[in-house]
């Protein structure tokens, strides 16, 4: 059975994890927001700052800073082996596009169906399920509320992207602190 590119809300298919590393090692390409800089931070138990050039890279694309995980070789610098399997170093604060994939959602509005992966082995294996929408609403509205900031910050009131990111990150860290 040929799996669908898309899934919409209601439908089940069989997705079950195989721990492959593949999502890891597929091109160090995972965008951030300031949200998931500050989970990460806080999970590592150090200041968002520490993070940047170790983990956390930033590129300038139209005047848009475009925080991202840092990539070692072809794999994302936070994949480690645990027992000889591929294990993700800071699981429990890992990105939000981490945590949705095999899904991968088509904009940060659309709530009703995402892409599904075709790198992903697990895609077609295990039980049927759905996709966790609840994580879908949680990046549409980090991801919106970022961009947002950054955006008011750039465009209305005149900040060097990089700056816009650095204050916008020291906003939300604040904001999720407690």
């Amino acid at each position: 059975m040929k799996m669908p590119r898309e899934v919409v809300r209601g439908v089940k298919f069989n997705f079950k994890c195989q721990r492959s590393g593949v999502c890891c090692s597929s091109g160090p390409n995972v965008t951030l927001t300031s949200y998931d800089i500050c989970r990460i931070a806080k999970y590592m138990n150090v200041e968002w700052r520490e993070l940047i050039g170790r983990y956390i890279n930033a590129m300038v694309a139209d005047h848009m800073p475009i925080p991202f995980l840092r990539g070692v070789k072809d794999r994302c610098v936070f994949l480690v082996k645990v027992n000889g399997l591929p294990s993700c170093s800071i699981y429990p604060a890992r990105p939000m596009r981490c945590r949705l994939f095999p899904f991968i959602p088509y904009g940060p509005k659309v709530l009703d169906k995402v892409y599904v992966s075709s790198i992903c082995p697990g895609v077609g294996r295990g039980e049927e399920m759905e996709p966790s929408w609840d994580d879908l609403e949680k990046y549409s509205e980090e991801v919106s509320n970022h961009y947002r900031r950054l955006y008011e910050l750039i465009f209305i009131r005149g900040y060097e992207p990089i700056k816009a990111l650095e204050e916008v990150t020291d906003i939300v860290c604040k904001e999720t602190s407690h």
